[in-house]
């Protein structure tokens, strides 16, 4: 069984398409109460004080509520690929 989103619920792994500093350490998603998902970026920090936090990013919707999961842009090409013939000249 596939790992379903719940509202008020997210996670975040590591993100190993890191290639510059300011990108966020980790990377996720998050279901907000209104049940559309949201990309999610957790970056550790430190203040003036020298006491360590987490920096919390809430992006933009990645999947509207409701919507049906998103495809692949490959499963996506295949699904389009996929012609059906007319066959209204055959004659019977």
């Amino acid at each position: 069984m596939a790992w379903e989103h719940k509202p008020n619920h997210g996670s975040a792994f590591i993100n190993k398409e890191k290639s510059e500093d300011w990108h966020a350490e980790f990377r996720g998603d998050i279901m907000l109460p209104d049940g559309n998902v949201h990309y999610l970026d957790v970056s550790p920090a430190v203040t003036k004080a020298g006491d360590t936090y987490y920096k919390v990013k809430i992006g933009k919707v990645k999947q509207p509520a409701g919507a049906a999961p998103v495809q692949s842009a490959h499963n996506q090409a295949k699904a389009n690929a996929y012609q059906p013939q007319n066959d209204s000249d055959i004659p019977f």
